[in-house]
């Protein structure tokens, strides 16, 4: 095992964890049972205070990340967007729930602070995944399917973030890239002119 599955396996072994001791509450009987519901309690207690402490993404197990106070208007602010691009060259804004379960903003910190530092190879094999990932989400959109949380929910499903538009336009054929742009903004331009004025091509990822 290579270093940087450690951190994954040790997140898989918490929730097998978790699975265990829920198993292990179901299957108890007597003065057994007690003690397995103690014991389950208390290692999600447990578990849930670490991702707190550490801040460190251990689902289902939340590291209770809050955003407070108002921000002012002459902030700087980033966001990565993503764009399908076309055999022809087009753009193609993308659906927030074409990665799902992964969601945007995971994504965009994902592409920020750990792609660039992944060998030639492993850049490869991201930019392969998440471009049939993406062409993947636009054939079922183009054939009249759901994608995301909708597959199983419909419209009963609950959205991530309910301010990102959909995008549910798409091309006739695949997507050959991803072309991602960061954009730059500060609430009061977007007050003054409706949309965002800064763009910049960050990168392009080949399937």
């Amino acid at each position: 095992m290579t270093s940087p599955d450690l951190p994954e396996f040790g997140r898989l072994l918490s929730f097998v964890l978790f699975l265990a001791l829920g198993v292990r509450v179901a299957r108890a009987k007597g003065s057994n049972r007690r003690r397995a519901v103690l014991a389950f309690v208390a290692y999600v207690i447990a578990i849930n205070a670490v991702a707190g402490i550490t801040q460190i993404d251990n689902w289902p197990f939340t590291s209770n990340t809050l955003a407070v106070g108002r921000m002012r208007r002459d902030h700087s602010l980033r966001w990565l967007d993503l764009r399908g691009v076309d055999r022809e060259g087009r753009e193609w804004h993308l659906d927030p729930q074409t990665f799902t379960p992964v969601f945007y903003s995971i994504l965009q910190n994902w592409l920020s602070s750990r792609y660039p530092r992944l060998d030639e190879g492993g850049r490869r094999a991201s930019e392969r995944f998440l471009v049939a990932k993406a062409n993947e989400a636009r054939a079922r959109l183009a054939a009249g399917r759901r994608i995301g949380f909708e597959r199983l929910l419909g419209p009963l499903a609950c959205g991530y973030w309910w301010r990102l538009p959909r995008a549910l336009e798409t091309p006739d054929g695949d997507y050959r890239s991803i072309r991602i742009y960061r954009l730059e903004y500060t609430l009061s331009e977007i007050a003054r002119h409706g949309r965002i004025l800064r763009e910049t091509v960050l990168m392009e990822l080949r399937g």
